[in-house]
């Protein structure tokens, strides 16, 4: 009777370690920083903004050029007599310069919109890459949990075998239940039923991570377990203080701000006199004498017919105020919006640190918790177990202590995975991602 229940102990204890040597070898798989590069590669949103940007910086060449000289061009249908020739025509062209400073301003403007653009692009880098880790985190989890339960269904199977010899009478001396039996069949088909529902899961997840790296639905995703015992390495204070200098969904607003001081200081150039410098080209032929010295219309001598060149100057006078008053005051509220945003934003980063930094703790206590409680629960089981199997121990009890087990396992794994979403959650409030 030992001998058997030995044996049965020592396949238990192989199988557990077969399914445990499956889970946590490395598989020759791509990292998850080879995913945040391709995400960051091929992502449609992510690329939207990278183009905004672009567009964003060849407006800072436009703005910062004079408007372009004014041609015009006339001639008579008939000619006009002066003393000088007949006018067929004329030909002009003038330049426009803003006000000293005007088109500086105007490219400075479109600077800090453009580093506003950029900034905008790279919140949206961070957002990606903080989706990326959580659904690949999400595919690990679910990858773990169906491993767990795929070996709980190995184990009951065992578990079933047994029954069924104790309720034959295979094993001489021990009597055994029907109803053993069936509860560890009841346990299997739930087991079963859990398998096909995680099935579905990590399908759907799979799905999910594939289109944020937008390539095929159906591309497989390896794992790469090297993140698993990632920890936090920065004290909160200086992760506050990271987050409030490098988060670049400040430095956005920062950007909008002195954007719209520069937009108050342009409107008041706006309302300064623009210049204008031109040339006047006159177009004249020589005029024949007309008329005879004594005649009614007396005589009028031939002209010389020569061209004429005249300089001009224009200048703008802004006399409509009302205009150039409601773009300072609107420049002034919109920089007084951005100021507040940034106050709001920096108060949200602050709780958000703050949550961050307590799931991290409660996370950690809560793994080492579980743990201990597997320690425990897998000597009790294999106690439990040999006890059954010499027909000292219920099977009820044997099989409560092993759903236990299942879940305190999978538990200490949502525990690690909810750690991993807190530090991901710092990394992007930090901007972290963007030094890779």
């Amino acid at each position: 009777m030992r001998f058997i229940i030995n044996n049965k102990l020592k396949m238990l204890a192989v199988l557990m370690m077969g399914f445990t040597l499956l889970f946590s070898r490395p598989l020759d798989a791509q990292t998850l920083e080879d995913y945040l590069w391709e995400a960051a590669e091929n992502n449609p949103g992510l690329r939207a903004d990278y183009t905004l940007y672009q567009a964003k910086m060849e407006e800072v060449d436009r703005r910062g050029t004079l408007p372009n000289p004014e041609l015009s061009t006339g001639f008579y249908l008939m000619d006009m007599r002066s003393l000088m020739g007949n006018q067929k025509g004329n030909l002009s062209v003038m330049q426009q310069f803003p006000w000293f400073g005007t088109l500086k301003l105007q490219k400075d403007m479109a600077s800090k919109e453009a580093i506003s653009s950029f900034y905008r692009f790279q919140t949206s880098k961070e957002d990606l890459f903080f989706e990326v880790k959580t659904t690949y985190y999400q595919i690990y989890l679910i990858h773990h949990h169906l491993t767990e339960v795929k070996r709980s269904l190995e184990l009951l199977s065992q578990m079933e075998q047994l029954a069924l010899e104790r309720f034959k009478g295979a094993a001489p001396g021990v009597s055994g239940k029907l109803t053993d039996v069936l509860q560890v069949q009841s346990a299997r088909k739930a087991k079963e039923t859990k398998v096909a529902q995680l099935e579905d899961e990590l399908q759907l997840a799979q799905l999910t991570f594939n289109l944020l790296l937008n390539r095929a639905e159906d591309s497989p995703v390896t794992m790469d377990h090297s993140f698993i015992n990632s920890s936090i390495s920065y004290e909160k204070e200086a992760v506050l203080d990271s987050v409030l200098v490098s988060n670049p969904g400040l430095k956005e607003l920062q950007a909008d701000g002195e954007a719209y001081k520069l937009q108050g200081e342009l409107a008041a150039k706006q309302g300064l006199p623009n210049f204008g410098l031109g040339l006047n080209y006159m177009i004249n032929s020589a005029r024949a004498p007309q008329g005879a010295i004594g005649e009614p219309g007396g005589y009028v001598p031939g002209g010389m017919g020569h061209n004429m060149v005249m300089p001009m100057v224009s200048i703008s006078i802004p006399i409509y105020r009302k205009s150039i008053k409601a773009a300072k005051n609107q420049s002034d509220l919109y920089r007084q919006s951005s100021m507040s945003k940034q106050e709001n934003l920096k108060l949200g980063l602050k709780t958000e640190v703050e949550e961050a930094f307590l799931e991290w703790r409660t996370a950690n206590r809560n793994e080492e918790l579980y743990r201990t409680q597997v320690e425990l629960l897998e000597k009790t089981r294999e106690l439990m177990f040999a006890a059954y199997s010499a027909g000292e121990e219920d099977f009820e009890n044997l099989l409560t202590v092993h759903d236990q087990l299942i879940e305190f396992v999978m538990k200490m794994a949502e525990e690690n995975v909810r750690g991993l979403n807190a530090l991901a959650k710092i990394e992007k409030m930090m901007a972290l991602n963007l030094e890779q």
